[in-house]
């Protein structure tokens, strides 16, 4: 049985390591860490509990492997759990700002029943947000854009939205800047917003980065179908996260340059359709920028609800020159996402 366990705790561990270089490869390389990388938390704790139990019977040389691959996520665990630092003092008087980010899928249930405007207004109205930031959202296109009555129900004046794109920035005192999108969709991409603020100008970066579509591919892998067909969806599904996380890499590094060459304090948020043991939020995650959550957050902040759940794919990443001094998730009423609202500072 010890033998058995052996086994299986050395595989673990090996597999926890090859998932830890998702971090420092890039896709277009290599992406199958990218996979293993989904389940990073779960695989540490296995880890740990392993290294554990070969310290408890004293073998050393046992423990050795998993105590390497345990030293060697120590800088991502700040990013996987967090544990919030104490907020910077502030005087009452000081000006803050509020923003949202929320992937609202097209406000839409799952049964495809569209929201009523009364909705749309009280969560628009509850996200009390100087900014807002959606993603998922709809275009000029629909009879039912919801558009104005976001604008109204939030108070604000403007909005940048590329015309046929479902990513918008809502505000007041707003100069578009660029907009970059996949084509031939224009379902998935970033919109990048300057806008004048009590802190002052910002840019802000909008980003729905690449859909993995698995959700979509995963009643292939129901019992009702054969085991042909769910291999060669689950063969599918493979392939389709490949393309997906390389497509995520390089978004990242365009994303990268445009926080790098700002004039102003960048503030990046949306859905990044990727964890934070991820290439793509490590090469986003530049030495301008830090992850809010990991600041001020507390536990895994779970964003994702939907067929892959526990996940964190939404965020708010900041400028150094701002503070954070709170973040919290939302309650999600029609999307699988959870909605995100940081309040800021100088």
């Amino acid at each position: 049985m010890r033998t058995i366990i052996l086994w299986i705790g050395n595989l673990v561990t090996f597999v926890t390591a090859f998932g830890l270089m998702a971090r420092y490869v890039p896709p277009q390389t290599f992406w199958p860490p990218a996979i293993v990388a989904l389940l990073l938390p779960g695989l540490l704790l296995v880890t740990l509990f392993f290294f554990l139990s070969c310290l408890s019977r004293f073998n050393w040389r046992a423990a050795l492997f998993p105590l390497v691959v345990l030293l060697f996520s120590i800088p991502l665990l700040g990013h996987l759990l967090a544990f919030p630092s104490s907020s910077p003092l502030m005087d009452d008087t000081d000006p803050t700002l509020t923003l949202v980010t929320a992937n609202v899928r097209a406000f839409r249930s799952v049964d495809g029943t569209d929201a009523d405007t009364f909705q749309v207004r009280e969560v628009v109205d509850q996200f009390g947000a100087d900014l807002l930031l959606m993603q998922e959202v709809r275009t000029l296109r629909y009879r039912l854009n919801y558009i104005s009555l976001i604008l109204d129900s939030g108070g604000f004046r403007e909005r940048h939205q590329k015309e046929g794109t479902v990513i918008a920035t809502y505000g007041n005192d707003i100069t578009p800047v660029t907009a970059s999108f996949t084509p031939p969709n224009e379902y998935n991409g970033y919109v990048v917003t300057d806008v004048a603020t009590k802190l002052g100008p910002l840019r802000i970066i909008n980003a729905h980065l690449e859909s993995n579509q698995i959700s979509r591919m995963t009643s292939g892998m129901s019992d009702d179908n054969s085991v042909t067909k769910r291999v060669e969806t689950f063969s599918e599904m493979l392939r389709g996260y490949g393309r997906a996380t390389r497509t995520r890499a390089r978004q990242a590094e365009a994303i990268r340059k445009i926080v790098e060459d700002s004039p102003h304090p960048v503030i990046l948020a949306g859905d990044f359709n990727d964890v934070p043991s991820s290439y793509t939020y490590n090469h986003i995650l530049s030495p301008r920028l830090r992850d809010a959550w990991s600041e001020r957050g507390t536990g895994l902040g779970t964003t994702f609800t939907g067929p892959l759940p526990g996940l964190r794919i939404d965020y708010f990443m900041v400028d150094t020159s701002l503070n954070v001094l709170e973040i919290e998730r939302l309650p999600s009423r029609w999307s699988d996402h959870r909605p995100l609202r940081i309040t800021l500072a100088r």
